[in-house]
């Protein structure tokens, strides 16, 4: 498997992955610090929504859950006790990376279910997708090799883990199964886009255009991942495993603090009962918000309804549009 490369290329693959495992691990800190005030002002506080839970899930669990990814890689020491302790990381590793992508899944599954007006059609063909995705995932991860061919002086710089190919094979078809998901979603808000007429500046344009970019840098992410398992060798097969889960939920946590940006606009009922729809992914419902929720979007942006019954709030000015 490694045979054929000198000690020289094999150290130079391990400093490889460790900047591929530093800079998605600082990318996610730096977001992190920059948005940390926008957080603070518009998720905290007394009421936990599921989208607030989920929100708190993704952003803590990939600021702390990387920092045990970074140790498995820059860790140096001979120590006998090593080798279980690198076992024990690179398999925290490999179900950190599943339990992320699943925890981005259930978002992305809400918002879609949201999207579509609590269509049940969308909702199962969502769901069906993610749990196929899911089983593929979880077979590769139980039945996988821990195979590690390296000299045994190579072993004390971190927790290599080379794989043969025929298990890169397999973990590339899993994460296909992510990139079929993400496809799929994408595809379901570009229809959505393409089937109603959108205001430029309104709440349905931010959700589009921002889960079209969502979308954008997930797709090409997760393509790279696979090419990684396929061609990249024993060593470095999977390097780009922990930049996709930074990107996802760096991206998805953008979205999400978008969605409650007050400066984008703010919706008010001037009746006592309209269709609504929390978007923190709450259910739809037929009557005004209840406290908590953010914003309420009518299902005017998704239909053939008058926009005349609604005030809009802009950044630098307020228009009222009276009813006919």
């Amino acid at each position: 498997m490694t045979e054929t490369l000198t000690n020289a290329a094999i150290q130079t693959q391990f400093e490889i992955i460790r900047y591929l495992i530093l800079i998605p691990f600082t990318i996610v800190v730096y977001d992190y610090a920059l948005t940390v005030k926008q957080e603070v002002a518009r998720f905290w506080g007394p009421k936990l929504t599921w989208g607030t839970a989920l929100f708190y899930l993704n952003r803590y669990s990939a600021l702390f859950g990387t920092m045990p990814v970074v140790i498995e890689y820059f860790m140096t020491t001979t120590d006998p006790k090593r080798i279980a302790l690198c076992h024990a990381l690179s398999r925290y590793h490999t179900y950190f990376a599943l339990l992320s992508q699943i925890l981005v899944a259930v978002m992305l599954i809400m918002r879609t279910y949201a999207l579509y007006e609590r269509n049940k059609y969308t909702l199962l063909l969502t769901v069906g997708v993610t749990l196929a995705a899911i089983i593929v995932a979880l077979s590769v991860t139980l039945t996988g090799s821990d195979l590690n061919t390296l000299d045994a002086h190579l072993r004390t710089f971190g927790c290599p883990s080379p794989t043969p190919h025929a298990t890169n094979l397999r973990d590339a078809a899993a994460w296909g199964g992510m990139l079929v998901f993400d496809v799929m979603i994408f595809s379901l808000t570009v229809y959505k886009a393409l089937k109603h007429d959108v205001r430029a500046g309104s709440l349905f344009s931010v959700l589009l255009r921002d889960g079209s970019l969502y979308f954008i840098i997930m797709i090409a992410s997760n393509a790279v991942n696979i090419g990684t398992y396929t061609m990249a060798g024993p060593i470095l097969s999977g390097c780009g495993t922990t930049m996709t889960n930074a990107l996802s939920s760096v991206v998805i946590s953008r979205l999400m603090l978008n969605l409650r940006n007050p400066n984008i606009r703010q919706l008010r009922h001037r009746q006592p009962t309209r269709t609504t729809m929390d978007l923190d992914f709450a259910p739809m419902n037929t009557v005004t918000p209840h406290l908590g929720t953010d914003i309420a979007l009518d299902s005017v942006w998704m239909g053939p309804q008058s926009r005349d019954d609604w005030d809009y709030d802009y950044r630098s000015h307020a228009r009222t549009v009276e009813d006919r």
